[in-house]
């Protein structure tokens, strides 16, 4: 959907913030990499609304040990866990660049972002008026950050729509089965795909994880909808935003409305 244009920022560019409290240089390339992609307006979002950050793996990969050393010791345990070398890989990128963001939005160090984990493993910044969400799928990071919560985002990667199908009754709400049956089949697959990452989305903003199955609620586009609690709404309403993230994705973020809402992919510079 069109994005609104954003006004401009209020706060000081994030690469003179972090000159004042020293970079690494993994900071340093991730402020270059952003500046380069902030024709999108992410610097101003980070001021006035929402932001989305895309990063593919692969690019940041050389960077890995770097993105390992600034994590803190649950998330190190998290990437521990993980069986395969790439799997874990690809989580300790994933919470790397998460707190590149974060760091670059509230002008410290990544290592420094007072990031944990909630009750249900929600990302929350402790102490700090920042919201923020992450998703990563196949070889791509997806962070979102807002200056006012609640935020949600997800994406998955298009062809995943063939598998969707197979997945349909866990997906649809009653009241969107019939729309969805009208579909031809190719269009049907790549509306379950969108309606599926509204719903994590959704349900990320909320919280609350998978303790609320989708076939319970709704997640139309662009219109607002309850946000989802353990057992009904919990009083505010969200608008859930699809996100051109290129044609090998599908993305959504859920958002307060009338949030500005800017999004870009951050490619590591080419040396």
């Amino acid at each position: 959907m069109p994005q609104r244009p954003l006004p401009p920022s209020s706060l000081p560019a994030g690469a003179s913030a972090s000159r004042v409290r020293g970079a690494t240089p993994l900071e340093a390339v991730f402020r270059q990499s952003w500046a380069n992609a902030d024709g999108g307006g992410l610097e101003a979002a980070a001021a006035q609304g929402v932001l989305v950050a895309f990063f593919a793996l692969e690019d940041w990969h050389p960077w890995l040990d770097g993105m390992r050393a600034m994590l803190d010791a649950a998330e190190r345990e998290r990437v521990a866990r993980k069986r395969r070398q790439r799997d874990g890989d690809d989580l300790a990128l994933a919470y790397g660049l998460h707190r590149l963001v974060l760091g670059h939005v509230m002008a410290c160090e990544a290592r420094a972002v007072p990031l944990a984990r909630d009750a249900r493993g929600r990302p929350c910044v402790q102490g700090e008026a920042v919201q923020t969400s992450l998703s990563h799928a196949d070889g791509a990071v997806a962070v979102a950050v807002a200056r006012r919560g609640p935020v949600g985002v997800d994406m998955e990667a298009a062809a995943r729509s063939a598998q969707m199908e197979e997945i349909a009754d866990a997906v649809l709400h009653p009241a969107e089965q019939a729309a969805m049956a009208a579909l031809p089949g190719s269009a049907r697959a790549g509306a379950l795909l969108a309606l599926w990452v509204r719903k994590e989305a959704l349900l990320k903003a909320a919280g609350i994880g998978l303790a609320r199955e989708m076939p319970g609620f709704r997640a139309p586009e662009a219109a607002p909808v309850p946000l989802p609690a353990i057992e009904g709404p919990d009083g505010r309403d969200v608008v859930l935003r699809m996100i051109d993230a290129g044609r090998d994705w599908m993305a959504a973020v859920a958002t307060l409305p009338g949030a500005p809402l800017a999004s870009a992919w951050v490619h590591r510079p080419a040396r």
